[in-house]
């Protein structure tokens, strides 16, 4: 018995020692969350575990938590309406929510820049390319907080294309850092 107990020890530290060793600024400022929070500090606890979150930002690619197609404009960060299908009449726009991740921050003065840049991709469904645009798009955010709830409309006018499966490949280049990022959604055009 003691050496089950010991063996789940030792594989326990072995599986942590990683993770402790690769967290540091992250585990220590969610150790000084968790920290605070026994002491009844809350707002000091919310701001310690945003620290954590800050050392994971930045140590993340430009990634996208959430892009997919919606029913009409989206009029805010997380305030959309789902689209059923990725099913289009050639008379549709392409409306795409997306929400990224990991991006940068520049300065304007004493505000924080959010900065990236679209180019698209259409593919066909076996996968040759049929056209591109770089620098399409541009979406900046200024604001006097560093904001990580930050989410980006695009619309598409396909409507030259025939009826079909393509995919589109949304991407991001972040003007603040050398972080590139990218997602890819499957659409049908109809008649």
């Amino acid at each position: 018995m003691r050496r089950a107990a010991a063996a789940a020890l030792v594989a326990g530290s072995i599986v942590l020692t990683p993770a402790l060793a690769f967290g540091g600024e992250a585990v220590d400022a969610a150790t000084k969350a968790e920290d605070l929070l026994a002491q009844s500090k809350y707002v000091e606890a919310l701001e310690a575990a945003d620290a954590a979150r800050d050392a994971i930002w930045a140590a993340s690619p430009l990634i996208f938590r959430r892009a997919l197609f919606v029913a009409s404009d989206p009029t805010g960060f997380g305030i959309f309406d789902m689209r059923e299908t990725g099913i289009f009449k050639k008379s549709e726009s392409l409306v795409i929510y997306a929400e990224p991740m990991g991006y940068g921050f520049g300065r304007d003065g004493e505000l924080y820049v959010i900065d990236l840049v679209l180019d698209f991709v259409i593919t066909s469904k076996d996968g040759a390319e049929l056209a591109k645009q770089e620098g399409f798009a541009n979406f900046t955010l200024k604001s006097r907080v560093p904001n990580k709830e930050f989410m980006a409309k695009v619309n598409y006018d396909f409507s030259g294309l025939p009826a079909g499966d393509y995919t589109v490949t949304t991407i991001a280049h972040d003007k603040n850092s050398d972080k590139t990022g990218e997602f890819a959604l499957d659409f049908t055009m109809t008649e």
